[in-house]
Formats: structure tokens, C-alpha cells, sequence
């Protein structure tokens, strides 16, 4: 809370300064005020990592203003009652110089230790001689070209042919790049990212464990990683729900500037669904989960197969509806439709019958006979075990409705396999809106032993089925369950903290919750399913764990 108050005075301070200037500088552009609390925060959020306090970020935003760079604030703090000497830039000028006093020697070493960071950091927010990408490059623009570049991508390139450039990249300091040369980017065709107009295109290799991805921007996010980011705990951030590029950029904004990870589900079962990743993992030796699950609607549901016509060419479940009400008359009426022309339909009553398998998940269970696909069979395209969620008072559309937007198991278990050789003798867990427990059910079938785990979830059902499954497989470790994200306080992160000796793993999933707002604003923020206060929380929790685990260090 500390984080989003210091960010909201900080907005109206910004405010205010901006109303003041509009009358000296009218050409100067406006921004909206929800573009200056993400910047805000985004600054704010580094200073944090960084190590400094709530107070002493507050400060240095009161002193020096919103929009003094990150590693000048860095200095501003670390000189101490002497910043308002360190900190003076000449609002006019064009270079972006700054006059600094004279500090220690410890002062500077620390200071450049501080400036590498951010450094580090900060690549991808500069500007830099670009080369057209193609016609698909304009819809890569609102992720990698922050500053206004269209249909362009980076290159590496020597600035010192390029002296307007260097002196006007958001007053960024090259001094100490050697040949004036920004660090090459490796690999840039070797990774997945948010940029891409389409989801990428994968497919199981000839050994059935190998996944070639379609790439479209720069290196995997976790291959050369800045050590700080690197460094464990590992996090892990994912949604099974399709969101816009901006939502990914903004994602992505806060958890380092790393580039997200796109893999669709249908190279791991038989359900086709697109899925995004932000995480710290290591991608090398990653393996799939065994036994494999079943990759077609005919291998999860065998019974089908005797009845499946042959003008119904899918393979695999496209979705996951959990709308029971009408069903039962739908599919009389298709039946009835088939009866009577003696399955001899036309092309355009072929096309009506998919639509509505299609939307519905509906298989063919006999001769024109068509039906919804069972819980049961749901759970074991997703990787759960058999009756993972039922209960005997937990009806039909409760079920769906866990299982809507649940982790797929095996494609989760694929990208935390490598913490299976990382963590020998088990891991202990935090997992934020974990659902059904497909983090812990992915971590189980990976045969890491779960020390402890915390789960945050609202919805009791769920608590419910996480617990049983958690005896039924006879876990070993420690299951603490928690209602509500916001009764995870920093008092409270401590004592789980001290509980558990720390966390080496921190997931969450994207709670998939519709608010009324959100139905109301329907822009690249506030798709359906995602709610960006939530994802806030995670960020929150996720910069106070890292904090208390580098104190422990």
C-alpha cells in the first residue's frame, strides 16, 4: 500500500508541475495521467529492487522530480543531504550533462555498481538506427519501440556516427560503452515475444520431446539474464487467456522488461488454447512430463471414435465451456436435424453442426447422437487426476467452471522441469490465485518434493479440492491456504517468511476475474478475464520477497 500511495501523490505533484508548465512551454506533449503512474510506478518499482526504501524513493520524486532518470534518482539518494549538488541537470540543455560533486571513493564504486544496473536495464527503453522490419513489423511496434519507432527493429550499430542520437536518447549517459558500441543483443532470432502479430506456431519434434517454435523478435527471456533478475527466487507469471500486445508490454514493464513466452497447449494434449509466460527460469534441459497425456479428442475420449463422422475434422477441443443451460434441447435439435436427413447433411448444415461442437464441446457419444465433453474427460486432457474435482456437492457447471481457466499441467510442468535438478531435495512454494493446485499437481508428476506451500485463493471450492488432493497424494510438506491476496501483509510475508526459511518458487496465474469496470472499458488494459489490480498484487509481493531474500543473503 506504501508503493501505491507514494505512486498517487507523486501523480498529483506531477500534475500539478505539468498544469504549471503547459503555460511556458504549449508545445510540449500531454500525457494521460494513467501513461505517468505507469512510469511512475515502473521507477519506482526498480528504485526498490534496487535496494532503497518507501521513503527514500518518496523523497528523491519530491526533490528531484518525475522526470530525472533512474540512475540519477539512484545517485541523488546515495549522496545523501549533499543531492541537491548531485543532482543538477540543466533543464535546457540538449546533452543531457549534469554537474556532480565530489564523493569517496566507496561512494563511487557503489554509484557505478548502481548505474551498471540500471544500465543493464535500461537497453531496451533507448533509441537506436533501426531497419524496416517488412510489412508485419508495424504490429510489433507498441512492445519494442517505446520511444515512437514504427515498424522497426533494433540494430546494433556504432553511435559515435550517430552524435544526435546518442545526445538525445532520454538523457541516457554512454559514458564508459567502449567505441561508443551499444552491447550486442544474442540471439536475436532464438526466442518468442509479445511483439508478434500471431501467437507463435510450435510443434512436438520427431522425438516427441523436442519443441520447435516459430520466433519473431529477440533471445528467450531467461538467456542472459541480468544477474540480479536471474538470481532466485524464481517467479513465474502466466495466463491461459488471450491478451493484447499492450497488456503483454505493460506485463512485461514490471517484471523486468522481460520478453513473455508464448506456447500453444496444443502441442502438449488436446486441447488447443494460447497461453503467455513472464518468468526468471532457466530454459536449457527442459523436459516433458511422463507419462504424456493423450493428444486427440479420439486418444482422452476412445469411445468417440466409432461414431465420429468424417466431415468433423477436429482433433482437438478448442475451448472450455462452462455454460451448461441449454444444452440438453441444442443437442436434441441437432440430433433431431441428423435423424432425419439420415446424417446425409449439407454443407451449410455440416458448418452449423461444427459452429456448435465447436463453442460447446460437443463429441459424438452415438449414431447422431451428439453431447457435451464430461468433467472427468476434461481433467484428463488437462493433466489432473481422475475426479480431481469432484465433489458430492459441487455441481456440473462448478466443475467447468474450475477447470475453465486451470493451468494445463503438462505444458506447466515443461517450463518448471528444471528446477527439478536445481532443487534435489524439494522447493517450498508460493502460489498466488493457484486455482485447482496445477502448480503443485505439475510439480507432483515433475516428482519434486514439496516442502511447503502457500496457495492464495479466494474461491473455497477450489481451497477444497487443493486440499484433498494434497492427502490423497500423501504430500510430506506443509499446505497453508489464504482466502485473500490483501491479508498478505508485509508482516505477514515475514512470519511465512521466518515459517518457511524463505520461497524458491513464486507463481501466479492470471485470476481470470471480470469486473464491472471492466465490462464497462473494453481497451487494451481491461480485456475480459484480466484485471491489471491483481497483477499489481503479485508485483507487490513479488518485489518484497526478493527483498527479504537478498537481507537473508
Amino acid at each position: 500500500m506504501v508503493d501505491f500511495i507514494v505512486a498517487a501523490q507523486i501523480t498529483e505533484k506531477f500534475r500539478k508541475d505539468t498544469t504549471d508548465r503547459t503555460n511556458n512551454n504549449e508545445d510540449n506533449t500531454e500525457e494521460s495521467n494513467e501513461e505517468k503512474l505507469f512510469r511512475i510506478m515502473d521507477k519506482t518499482l526498480r528504485l526498490l529492487e534496487m535496494g532503497f526504501s518507501e521513503n527514500e524513493v518518496s523523497s528523491a520524486f519530491e526533490r528531484f522530480g518525475t522526470e530525472v532518470s533512474i540512475d540519477e534518482l539512484a545517485e541523488s539518494i546515495l549522496a545523501g543531504p549533499l543531492a541537491g549538488k548531485f543532482v543538477q541537470k540543466d533543464k535546457h540543455s540538449s546533452s543531457g550533462c549534469e554537474n556532480y560533486r565530489h564523493i569517496t571513493n566507496d561512494e563511487a564504486d557503489y554509484v557505478i555498481e548502481m548505474k551498471n544496473h540500471v544500465r543493464n536495464n535500461s537497453y531496451g527503453l533507448t533509441t537506436v538506427k533501426t531497419e524496416d522490419f517488412g510489412a508485419d513489423a508495424s504490429s510489433q511496434s507498441s512492445c519494442a519501440n517505446r520511444d515512437g519507432l514504427q515498424g522497426k527493429r533494433p540494430k546494433e550499430e556504432n553511435f559515435d556516427d550517430f552524435p544526435d542520437v546518442v545526445s538525445n536518447v532520454r538523457g541516457f549517459d554512454f559514458e564508459g560503452i567502449s567505441k561508443g558500441k551499444r552491447p550486442k543483443q544474442e540471439s536475436i532470432d532464438d526466442s518468442s515475444s509479445c511483439l508478434g502479430s500471431t501467437w507463435l506456431e510450435g510443434k512436438v519434434g520427431t522425438s516427441g520431446t523436442e519443441i520447435v517454435t516459430k520466433k519473431s523478435f529477440r533471445s528467450n527471456p531467461s538467456k542472459g539474464l541480468d544477474q540480479v533478475v536471474a538470481k532466485p527466487p524464481y517467479f513465474f507469471y502466466g495466463s491461459v487467456v488471450n491478451l493484447s500486445q499492450e497488456s503483454w508490454a505493460k506485463i512485461s514493464q514490471f517484471l523486468y522488461v522481460l520478453e513473455p513466452e508464448f506456447v500453444n497447449s496444443q502441442y502438449f494434449s488436446a486441447l488447443t488454447r494460447k497461453e503467455g509466460y513472464v518468468h526468471n527460469l532457466p530454459t536449457e534441459n527442459r523436459f516433458h512430463v511422463l507419462p504424456q497425456p493423450p493428444m486427440t479428442i479420439e486418444d482422452a475420449i476412445p469411445h468417440t471414435k466409432r461414431w465420429w463422422p468424417s466431415w468433423d475434422t477436429r482433433k482437438q477441443l478448442s475451448c472450455i465451456n462452462p455454460e451448461t443451460g441449454g444444452l440438453s434441447s441444442l443437442c436434441d435439435r441437432l440430433g433431431r436435424v441428423l435423424t432425419d436427413s439420415r446424417g446425409l447433411l449439407s454443407s451449410e448444415q455440416q458448418r452449423d453442426i461444427l459452429h456448435h461442437c465447436r463453442a460447446r464441446n460437443l463429441i459424438w457419444v452415438g449414431q447422431y447422437k451428439l453431447a457435451p465433453v464430461e468433467p472427468q474427460h476434461l481433467e484428463s486432457i488437462l493433466g489432473y487426476p481422475p475426479n480431481h474435482t469432484q465433489f458430492d456437492d459441487i455441481n456440473l457447471n462448478e466443475r467447468l467452471e474450475s477447470l475453465r481457466h486451470c493451468f494445463q499441467t503438462d505444458v506447466l510442468g515443461y517450463h518448471l522441469s528444471v528446477l527439478k535438478s536445481m532443487f534435489p531435495d524439494g522447493l517450498t512454494v508460493l502460489s498466488l490465485f493457484s486455482g485447482i493446485g496445477g502448480v503443485e499437481v505439475a510439480l507432483h508428476r515433475l516428482g519434486i518434493r514439496l516442502k511447503g506451500v502457500v496457495c492464495i485463493e479466494t474461491s473455497e471450492t477450489r481451497r477444497r479440492i487443493q486440499r484433498r488432493w494434497w492427502g490423497s497424494s500423501q504430500q510430506t510438506g506443509e499446505l497453508m491456504q489464504i482466502d485473500d491476496i490483501q491479508r498478505l501483509t508485509t508482516s505477514k510475508l515475514e512470519n511465512l517468511f521466518a515459517k518457511f526459511g524463505g520461497f524458491d518458487l513464486l507463481i501466479c496465474q492470471n485470476p481470470c476475474i471480470l469486473s464491472t469496470s471492466q465490462k464497462a472499458s473494453m481497451d487494451g488494459e481491461n480485456l475480459p478475464g484480466f484485471d491489471f489490480s491483481l497483477f499489481y498484487e503479485f508485483v507487490r509481493i513479488l518485489q518484497r520477497v526478493r527483498s527479504m531474500m537478498e537481507r537473508k543473503r
